[in-house]
């Protein structure tokens, strides 16, 4: 893979012609649209319910685990149904529970119908992965992964801006609104548009268990790396997203639209990484690119806890110190998820759901760390813990990769 460009798409597959990255891209973003959207109008939530951090942090955690917990079942629905019906019923789902979400009169509900949205949602990344995984060479899927990572980051760049101008006008549940019309949109053009690309010619992932597909993925070591990357990075990117806001608006004062900037120029390092990440890909080995991103990570993690440590709290300063870990993100995200489905074609939806699920549960026990200590300083010191998890996971001595 050092050296070897691309591979196109695979000409024999029933995805051939169809823009698979941009509808890949468009179904993962359902994840950083549904976090993102509502950053800085946590507080105002808060205040709406008369609940503190860890109040708030409830629907955010209820998304994630019902996100989590998706992942057990929706993998092998990809595998059997095809992956065209998982992701429509998926969004249709999930359409509906933002709905209830936006409408909810009291925190309970809400938390309830996040669950139930995280589930659905949980369909798009899933999905996402599979697609590439199926219509994509192994050579070309760490470049085709860090293009949809390009696009996916569009979601993150715009959505707090986004979520900022709605909550101006109608409130934090006028940012969930957005989500309603982005799932009732996007269900519409992939009912239309999406072809199935499950292949023909690879048989038998449809009769494999949940659990004998664990048993499968646990044998390999490259399987086992790769998650615990992708774990230890999304508890880095949790930690930041649920509990940041507090840190910003909360204890350093800023302003929501300083802090929408904090986050909407952060993402535009997630998609200048991810661009990168493609550039690599055709002359560096996957595990040479992860450590790259792992120094990235240290950087981006230990930096915002130094200066807030010693007391900068300018949103100027925030960003640039925190700026190298949405870069790292950008170049190591891709490339872990490429290497860790790699050698699964006939499982690819459960080879994704259990990458899924593992890294819910990093994101989930980092972003819990933060919540427990009250974010502030703790959340920076967090990432960082995560960083030098990512950094301690990429650094084990892979067997070949071809």
């Amino acid at each position: 893979m050092s050296s070897t460009p691309a591979s196109p798409p695979r000409s024999d597959h029933p995805g051939r012609g169809a823009p698979i990255v941009p509808f890949a891209a468009a179904l993962f973003a359902v994840l950083p649209m549904s976090t993102d959207i509502y950053l800085t109008a946590m507080v105002d939530l808060g205040r709406d319910f008369g609940v503190d951090i860890a109040g708030v942090q409830r629907t955010m955690l209820s998304f994630t685990l019902g996100f989590g917990l998706a992942h057990l079942f929706i993998g092998r629905f990809a595998d059997r149904i095809g992956r065209r019906p998982t992701a429509l019923v998926g969004l249709t789902i999930y359409t509906l529970a933002s709905i209830l979400a936006a409408s909810a009169p009291s925190l309970d509900l809400l938390v309830a119908a996040r669950f139930v949205q995280g589930m659905a949602a949980a369909t798009g990344p899933i999905v996402s992965r599979t697609l590439i995984r199926d219509t994509v060479s192994a050579e070309g899927a760490g470049r085709a992964l860090s293009k949809m990572g390009a696009f996916v980051g569009i979601a993150p760049l715009t959505a707090p801006l986004l979520g900022t101008f709605a909550a101006h006008l109608g409130g934090w549940r006028a940012t969930i609104v957005v989500l309603v019309l982005y799932g009732a949109i996007l269900t519409t053009v992939l009912w239309r548009r999406l072809p199935e690309t499950r292949p023909a010619a690879v048989g038998g992932g449809d009769g494999i268990s949940i659990v004998a597909a664990l048993g499968r993925l646990v044998r390999h070591r490259v399987f086992l790396i790769g998650v615990a990357a992708l774990a230890a990075g999304y508890g880095i990117l949790l930690t930041w997203l649920t509990t940041s806001g507090f840190l910003l608006i909360g204890t350093l004062g800023m302003s929501k639209l300083e802090a929408s900037a904090v986050y909407t120029i952060g993402s535009a390092g997630f998609v200048s990484g991810s661009l990168v990440s493609m550039r690599l890909a055709q002359r560096l080995l996957p595990r040479h690119i992860l450590r790259t991103a792992a120094a990235l990570l240290i950087l981006g993690t230990t930096m915002p806890a130094l200066v807030l440590w010693l007391g900068f709290g300018h949103w100027a300063v925030i960003l640039v110190t925190v700026f190298p870990f949405y870069f790292g993100w950008g170049i190591g995200q891709p490339m872990a998820i490429a290497i860790t489905m790699r050698p699964f074609p006939e499982m690819a939806g459960q080879a994704s759901a259990w990458l899924g699920l593992f890294q819910q549960v990093g994101g989930i026990a980092l972003s819990l760390v933060a919540a427990h200590f009250g974010g502030g300083l703790a959340t920076p010191l967090t990432m960082a813990l995560g960083a030098l998890l990512f950094t301690a996971a990429v650094f084990v001595p892979p067997p070949k990769v071809r």
